[in-house]
């Protein structure tokens, strides 16, 4: 599916986030919501940025076994162009006075959603692992072009077999030379085929597989909004929002370390609206090796606010996880342990949308469907 301007926040959670169906928003940043989409040319974000510390990918076909370095903006400024290195970088909070919120976002609970804004900035020629992430994500292209290929979460039995790493949310497979004997399901697959092009912006749902190849032409720069998943769109604070108008970044991203942004990764233990009994919940938080079994049982408790042994997706998303914390002390040092392990991860196996693979060599699987930039569009998807 194709559009031409961001809808309103509850059009876009119904239709895109509870829907979970992708839209390709083209030449949406013409319009002028994003600065950063004019501002951020070589020599302002030299000028603006060049001490700050970046994270820097030392290669430019993703290997989640590799880690990256940190460079200056400026050192990464004066080899990007003829080194091979990418990019990968939350941004700082003074880039962050650059950078606004869709119009889709400013109101129903999206606005409190926000994890992280990445940067994405390399010479092109960047390729991704097949991989999903636990949030939503809007994709946002500021220079450059970028090929993808997405496939529905509802693949999940052909695509998360004995070759899916679990930690790190990808599979293995060759993404510039997909072998069909090897992995044959990929032969059964419906995938989808989009094309991104500077100024547009693609949403990305919820744990929906893809790969990310950019154009190898020159400047490649994105941004990714990534935002925890909700299950329900709070309406409230919306009467006092202009909902066409983007609303700055500064100031409202949340800290990395605030117990908020817990329930973005509690959120992962729902795949749909079904509700999770104590078992299923335990086992998503002992994965860490950090929280024990009898604090996840207190936690458990203050969630599951109707006491019928589940938790559902409302009741995880309205539960005031500060005054569990203040009630719950042990609680504390668990979280934020948590947090310290999952920020760990993401270092060690985190990749844009955008590092380490080619389509599946334009191998005829079943169901192809196209979103060209170029061409018509196609609402299948």
């Amino acid at each position: 599916m194709e559009a031409t301007s961001f809808p309103d926040p509850k059009t876009f959670f119904d239709e895109h986030i509870k829907g979970r169906k992708p839209v390709l928003f083209k030449g949406i940043l013409e319009k002028g919501i994003l600065p950063a989409y004019k501002l951020w040319t070589d020599e302002y974000l030299r000028e603006n940025f060049g001490k700050d510390s970046v994270m820097v990918e030392l290669g430019k076909k993703e290997n989640r076994d590799e880690g990256g370095d940190s460079f200056t903006f400026t050192q990464f400024l004066d080899k990007y162009r003829k080194e091979n290195i990418y990019m990968v970088n939350d941004i700082s909070e003074d880039m962050a006075r650059d950078v606004n919120l869709p119009p889709s976002m400013v109101c129903g609970g999206m606005q409190r959603a926000i994890q992280n804004v990445i940067l994405w900035f390399s010479s092109g020629g960047t390729k991704s692992v097949l991989h999903n992430d636990g949030l939503d994500n809007i994709n946002c292209l500021l220079d450059g072009e970028k090929y993808l290929v997405m496939i529905d979460k509802k693949h999940s039995k052909l695509i998360e077999t004995e070759h899916w790493k679990t930690n790190g949310a990808y599979h293995r497979v060759d993404v510039e030379k997909v072998d069909m004997i090897k992995y044959p399901q990929f032969q059964d697959i419906a995938w989808y085929e989009v094309k991104m092009k500077k100024g547009d912006c693609l949403f990305i749902p919820f744990k929906w597989y893809h790969h990310v190849d950019s154009s190898a032409k020159g400047r490649n720069m994105a941004l990714n909004f990534w935002f925890n998943h909700m299950m329900i769109f709070n309406d409230t604070d919306c009467k006092d929002v202009d909902t066409e108008k983007p609303l700055p970044l500064a100031g409202i991203r949340k800290k990395t370390k605030d117990v908020e942004s817990i329930r973005g990764e509690l959120m992962g233990v729902f795949d749909d609206e079904n509700p999770v009994g104590f078992e299923q919940f335990t086992t998503t938080l002992e994965g860490t090796e950090i929280v024990d079994k009898e604090t996840v049982k207190e936690f458990f408790r203050y969630i599951d606010m109707d006491g019928d042994q589940k938790v559902t997706p409302e009741e995880m998303q309205t539960f005031d996880i500060k005054k569990a914390v203040d009630e719950l002390p042990a609680l504390k040092k668990a979280l934020h342990e948590y947090l310290e392990a999952a920020e760990e991860d993401d270092e060690e196996d985190d990749g844009e949308d955008d590092m380490n693979g080619e389509d599946p060599e334009n191998q005829e699987m079943e169901g192809e469907e196209d979103i060209d930039a170029e061409s018509s569009t196609r609402d299948e998807l």
